[in-house]
């Protein structure tokens, strides 16, 4: 009987051990979770405060419209045989800068190329302030484009683009934006730029309640990697709330049963063209039990999850983002 007893304190007192074991386990890698997300965050957070000081200035141009046209360089703008209106920009220190044939009033939009100049210092200090963003830019109703760095427009960009059909830009318009603030693009997309697969931070310019334009700041795919998971050796995965892969590791992305990578690299995959988002949707991974996961981790807002992938045995851990509607995975083998 006394035996018995002692077994039983033992069996009771080994149990607590192991569930104590696991549970710290766990916290370290929630640990870990909270750290990435709140390293991001707190690079992601002040961009809004500055996109709300460049809609604040971009504001103020067009109150000063008359002096800032006569103020400006204008033949540092050409009007090519094509009729297409851009600026050279050969030592390439301002932004670049077209006006698309769908503009339905150039001289409109010409004028707003003028009064807009000022931007670029203020775009060239934002990049200077903060290394993750990409690029800055402006894009009006008026079929405007003004970004930097610049690049290489006529080998890049179709001179009939509407700037308007974008969702960096009609996110921001009156009807999907009615309270003119910043919105974080969450649904990645792939840049006109060439600049591959982007999350943007947009901010509508009103003046006299009229909706001139829309800023955005640009952060790459490759960025979020480099700045965030790829600094770990750990298994993480980033997901939109779609269950599409936004940024990952390549051992974590293949590991989910996703489809081969190009060239075996998931950097080299995102920059491309090629890379169709829905075919890095978890619903859509050939494993049952990544399928059954995502709907763990998304809807029914559970936070572990044990699976078996090519014989191999991971425990998953979620943690959802605050800024942004992401969430980011942690598979331990």
């Amino acid at each position: 009987m006394k035996y018995g007893f002692l077994l039983c304190v033992f069996t009771l007192i080994n149990s607590f051990a192991c569930d104590t074991a696991t549970r710290t386990e766990d916290l370290s890698h929630f640990e870990l979770l909270d750290s990435i997300i709140f390293r991001i965050e707190e690079n992601l957070i002040p961009l809004e405060k500055e996109i709300q000081a460049l809609a604040e200035l971009s504001t103020s141009l067009f109150g000063k419209k008359d002096s800032l046209i006569r103020s400006v360089e204008s033949d540092k703008y050409i009007l090519d045989e094509n009729k297409w209106f851009y600026n050279p920009n050969e030592d390439k220190s301002a932004s670049t800068v077209f006006i698309s044939f769908q503009a339905d009033n150039m001289n409109k939009s010409i004028e707003e190329v003028y009064l807009t100049e000022p931007m670029d210092k203020a775009f060239q200090d934002i990049l200077s302030r903060h290394p993750m963003v990409s690029q800055v830019y402006y894009n009006s109703g008026s079929q405007i484009s003004r970004l930097y760095p610049p690049y290489d427009l006529v080998n890049t960009i179709d001179p009939e683009i509407d700037v308007t059909a974008f969702n960096f830009y009609y996110l921001a318009d009156e009807l999907r934006n009615p309270d003119k603030k910043q919105v974080w693009v969450e649904e990645i997309y792939i840049d006109p730029a060439g600049r591959g697969w982007i999350l943007s931070l947009i901010h509508p310019v009103y003046y006299q309640e009229e909706l001139k334009g829309v800023l955005g700041m640009d952060i790459t795919l490759i960025d979020i990697m480099e700045y965030f998971l790829g600094r770990f050796e750990k298994n993480l995965v980033i997901i939109d709330n779609q269950g599409t892969i936004v940024a990952g590791t390549t051992k974590a992305i293949e590991a989910l049963s996703m489809p081969p990578l190009k060239n075996h690299t998931y950097l080299q995959t995102i920059i491309s063209d090629n890379f169709r988002k829905e075919d890095f949707n978890l619903f859509r991974s050939k494993s049952k039990d990544v399928r059954r996961m995502a709907s763990k981790f998304l809807y029914e807002k559970e936070n572990t999850y044990n699976l078996e992938m090519g014989g191999l045995n991971y425990f998953a851990y979620c943690r959802q983002m605050n800024v942004l509607n992401w969430y980011l995975l942690d598979l331990h083998d």
